[in-house]
């Protein structure tokens, strides 16, 4: 035990000691930080997204639900379940919810419900308006006779999320891959060309502890990193913190270690199929560049066509990011996150796997 401590001291200060592992780990992440929260404070313009129950119950409910679809301003999920829905517009994955009566009453105007968050006045009262514009466009119709909808208006009261909110919970993901993929990949190609990893095979210090150590030390370095970022978001921008504190930083920690344990797995095996550092900067580059725009890290996949939310969802970093969003600002216990933590659970064996089939001891040649 000694000696695994003593090697998880000496990665943690080659980890320490690498000013330009540093800088891509903390620095450039709080760049990112920086500059989205002075560029967008607690601001919040994010697309109206509606959910509808009933919407195909009668003729008027149908059409106004059509009209609603073809208008702009409004992006509409269909759902019977007006308890999910309900529960979507606290948790802040719909902007509003439009419940239609299951059938209309002879001779009575349909009686509709608007569901929208108090919390997020303006977006509220801008909703509540083009609904009820909607049903105008009904009871004009009619000419003089009854109107043929009434729309009555509830608030809720969501857990709505500002732009700073939703960004640096991705910004700490996205801080956990590169750490995992970019910064072990690169260190363990450049041990390998060096000889480190043929002397440590002939020494007594068995190589699983070597690389158990490693893992060990980047671990700590993560919960250092998001404790560090967290506390910068919260410090200059006001960063959101939903549910018990404790609750939070449990799940917030479990998260971390999830993720960071997925990412370094893909490090693994991407240090493993690579021969030099070059190709392993590149390699992991490949690997992670394209996520950090198709996972819902900028802006949420619920604003981006079917097909590349279809992509996002098979993506470890939306996962992560998700899990870390919802833990953080919501304080979502665990039990709720099971399969977010299952996606990374699946990634860390299925990169081990990978891992452990593409070692090698030697570098390769050219």
């Amino acid at each position: 035990m000694k000696a695994f401590l003593s090697m998880v001291g000496a990665n943690l200060k080659m980890q320490v000691r690498n000013r330009t592992a540093l800088f891509w780990l903390l620095a450039f992440p709080a760049l990112f930080i920086l500059l989205f929260g002075f560029l967008f404070g607690r601001s919040s313009d994010f697309t109206v997204t509606v959910g509808v129950v009933n919407g195909n119950s009668t003729p008027i409910a149908a059409q106004m639900t059509k009209a609603m679809q073809k208008s702009s301003f409004f992006k509409v999920q269909r759902s019977g379940d007006r308890k999910a829905e309900l529960q979507k517009l606290e948790q802040g994955d719909v902007d509003a919810v439009l419940v239609f009566p299951p059938h209309a009453s002879p001779g009575q105007p349909l009686h509709v419900t608007s569901y929208v968050d108090r919390s997020r006045l303006s977006t509220a009262q801008a909703v509540s308006a083009a609904i009820q514009q909607i049903a105008d466009r009904f009871n004009r119709g009619v000419n003089r006779g009854p109107e043929l909808v009434s729309v009555s208006t509830r608030g809720v009261q969501g857990h709505h999320l500002s732009s700073i909110d939703y960004l640096v919970p991705g910004f700490v993901a996205m801080s956990i891959m590169q750490n995992g993929v970019i910064g072990l990949a690169a260190a363990f190609v450049a041990l390998r060309e060096r000889g480190v990893l043929r002397r440590i095979r002939v020494t007594p210090f068995p190589l699983m502890s070597f690389i158990g150590a490693r893992i060990v030390s980047n671990l700590l370095v993560v919960l250092f990193q998001v404790a560090i970022l967290l506390g910068m978001a919260r410090a200059l921008f006001d960063l959101r913190v939903g549910g018990d504190i404790a609750q939070v930083a449990v799940g917030v920690g479990v998260f971390s270690v999830l993720g960071a344990l997925a990412f370094l797995a893909i490090g693994f095996f991407v240090a493993g199929v690579s021969r030099k550092v070059e190709s392993a900067n590149t390699l992991g580059n490949l690997i992670t560049f394209p996520m950090l725009f198709l996972a819902g890290i900028f802006f949420p996949i619920t604003q981006a066509p079917e097909w590349l939310q279809t992509v996002a969802r098979i993506l470890p970093l939306y996962y992560l990011a998700d899990g870390l969003r919802r833990a953080m600002v919501y304080g979502t216990s665990l039990a709720h996150l099971w399969t977010d933590a299952a996606a990374l659970l699946a990634t860390a064996l299925m990169g081990l796997v990978l891992a452990v089939r593409f070692f090698r001891w030697e570098p390769g040649a050219g």
